[in-house]
């Protein structure tokens, strides 16, 4: 097996070519900008090669020429812009362009490369506002993105099921719930990093955490994403074209700052009805309902293993050496 991952050098990219070369598989990540050195130090120690390279997905000649020389039999398309408000005002071409025509070019590459299966990475705010509430949401429920770049994800899904069906492609949308992970850091096309991230970067400073709520969530541990996202890659048989990524249950912020808590003696955190005071920037306006991942687990066997508890010992551990 030999995978591209594009948008590979973000860190749920990072993190998954972590899982692959830790098993002797070679990775290709492709990327707008070059990884952190300390993330390619870590990744050279790992038995099977990863391969950082500059590129747009965008450029389809670029993108052909990749495929052919590195003889990419898998391909994991998670290349994206993750656009706030002011993003939004004024750069919707882009957010667009990178997210339809940029999987557009992805999943022309593959048909015509002869790719074995590609997994697309998308999002649960595709759910928009429609995610609202406590009843557990499935893969063929109702979308209302609200957001462009959710949009431009509902559109990565709908696009990959039709072209699909009209060519033959072994492809496949893995909808992740809300992620996290010690290997975050600002890419230039994320104009937030996770709560959960925020909360360790303000506890780290020193400065106080001031919620607009509690954040109740079914966060979503990158190590444990990595993993499904290899089911994905390697079922022998898969009977849909949509699965859900999630940990199987939810905690809030408050938990997760208690958790933050015994490294960072004096950390407090509270909630504020004062958006001007706000240290912490949520994903959505409220909590989402979580995602009911029961069909990726009964396809591929994928069990989270990172609960709350499992998660902050193991993202503390690894923030502390950097990784």
């Amino acid at each position: 097996m030999q995978v591209l991952i594009t948008g590979g050098t973000g860190f749920l990219g990072l993190t998954l070519a972590e899982r692959l070369a830790g098993q002797g598989v070679r990775t290709v990540l492709l990327g707008l900008s070059p990884p952190p050195p300390g993330a390619i130090a870590r990744l050279a120690t790992l038995p099977g090669p990863v391969v950082p390279l500059p590129g747009d997905i965008r450029d389809e000649a670029r993108l052909g020429s990749l495929l052919r020389d590195y003889g990419i039999t898998h391909i994991v398309h998670m290349a994206a812009i993750s656009a706030g408000p002011e993003r939004e005002r004024h750069d919707a071409r882009e957010i667009l362009d990178v997210a339809v025509l940029g999987a557009l070019a992805v999943l022309t590459a593959a048909q015509r490369h002869l790719v074995r299966r590609v997994v697309l990475v998308s999002s649960a705010n595709v759910f928009g506002a429609l995610a609202y509430g406590s009843t557990p949401l499935r893969e063929d429920g109702f979308l209302r993105p609200d957001t462009l770049s959710a949009i431009g994800k509902a559109a990565q899904e709908a696009m990959l099921e039709r072209l699909a069906q009209l060519s033959g492609l072994d492809a496949v949308t893995a909808r992740l719930s809300d992620l996290f992970g010690p290997l975050e850091y600002d890419t230039g096309h994320r104009d937030a990093l996770s709560a959960p991230w925020q909360c360790w970067a303000a506890a780290r400073a020193g400065k106080p955490i001031l919620l607009p709520r509690p954040g109740l969530n079914d966060w979503l541990y990158a190590p444990d994403a990595a993993v499904a996202l290899e089911a994905l890659l390697t079922a022998p048989r898969l009977t849909h074209r949509l699965y859900h990524v999630a940990p199987g249950a939810r905690w809030s912020l408050a938990d997760w700052c208690a958790r933050l808590a015994p490294a960072f003696p004096g950390l407090t955190w509270d909630l504020t009805a004062d958006p001007a005071a706000e240290t912490i920037r949520l994903p959505l306006l409220a909590d989402r309902a979580p995602l009911d991942a029961r069909r990726l687990t009964q396809e591929t066997g994928f069990r989270p293993t990172f609960d709350l508890e499992a998660a902050a010992e193991d993202f503390l551990a690894r923030v502390s050496v950097g990784g």
